[in-house]
């Protein structure tokens, strides 16, 4: 049973971090995948909600570094900084909620309206200091991408009512080691799944994203050779894995998730998991059973109860698998 944690506390208003986030769909007829009742197929839904999503970072403080987007749930792995709006200007803030609410979708934008919109924004700085804090507030960043799906897919099924289970679910991940094992759990949703066993067909992914960016893992230039978000800008850097090796690393995931009879980690890739201070032979237990392996956070040990405490709660779920992933006993 877990222990219930009021949502403000779950994601750190002060300080930027990584999150993956999840949304699961109530109705039997799924998100975007085929009603197996009525036989219509929703998959359109999926380009909705991706290229939602990526939209949203352009104006939320907000970077996705992984998704998946299924048949009834998705997942994102993002990195949020609350406080990066402190650098916007005034002009920015404006332009930037406009966007996001720029009214009714069946009426025209009336420029002159908008204007006037911008300058009393502009003109009142509370409200022009509320709308930064919320440009850099997850919470909005998922209202914004769930309630015009929720919509649109109510308008397209002709019917109201809740659609998505719940408002969503967030998850810390409190180190580069959980940051990495959150995206290649995310990125192996569709092989997981049996949906496909290769990546390059894996819809609607990130990892399809990236392969699609490059031509051949083998060719990519030393430049480039880096994990950048496939969506937002707010970081002034990359992540600290190549890409290539990135991608070897959850290819091989892959490969060992359909085959697990030919498991044994590649002598190339075993660098990447002693870089991030993981015990190889538990990589892919961790992969495969990521869902039940944690719940509010990932992280060492340390960083676990560290959590434990500032949220006032006696123990987190997640202690027994970061004894088997992690190296270090000490997991500083």
């Amino acid at each position: 049973i877990h222990m219930a944690i009021p949502r403000k506390k779950l994601v750190d208003s002060q300080n930027p971090g990584f999150y993956h986030c999840t949304n699961r769909c109530v109705r039997r007829t799924f998100l975007c995948g085929v009603d197996q009742h009525s036989g219509r197929n929703y998959a359109h839904r999926k380009h909705w909600l991706e290229k939602r999503m990526k939209a949203l970072c352009e104006l939320f403080a907000i970077e996705i570094y992984a998704y998946a987007i299924m048949d009834n749930h998705y997942h994102i792995v993002l990195y949020l900084d609350p406080k990066a709006p402190l650098n916007w200007t005034d002009d920015e803030v404006a332009e930037r909620w406009l966007e996001l609410f720029p009214g009714r979708p069946d009426q025209a934008i009336n420029p002159r309206l908008r204007a006037m919109k911008k300058m009393a924004i502009l003109h009142d700085t509370e409200r022009l200091a509320l709308y930064r804090q919320r440009l850099g507030d997850l919470s909005w960043f998922m209202r914004r991408l769930n309630e015009p799906l929720a919509k649109n897919s109510n308008r397209e099924d002709d019917c109201t009512g809740k659609f998505w289970e719940g408002r969503y679910t967030s998850q810390a991940l409190l180190d580069e080691a959980a940051l990495f094992s959150c995206m290649a759990y995310v990125d192996l949703n569709p092989v997981r799944a049996k949906i496909t066993d290769k990546l390059a067909e894996s819809q609607h992914t990130s990892i399809k994203q990236r392969l699609d960016n490059i031509d051949s893992v083998k060719q990519l230039c030393p430049w480039k050779d880096e994990v950048t978000p496939v969506a937002g800008k707010v970081r002034p850097y990359p992540l600290p894995m190549r890409l290539q090796d990135y991608i070897e690393l959850v290819e091989w995931t892959g490969r060992a998730i359909v085959k697990p009879e030919k498991a044994d980690i590649p002598v190339h890739i075993a660098p990447t998991l002693d870089r991030l201070n993981l015990r190889k032979n538990h990589w892919l237990k961790q992969i495969e059973n990521y869902g039940n392996n944690y719940f509010r956070v990932v992280g060492t040990i340390q960083k676990i109860r560290q959590k434990a405490r500032l949220w006032e709660v006696r123990c987190l779920h997640g202690i027994a698998a970061a004894k088997l992933l992690y190296k270090s006993s000490r997991q500083e």
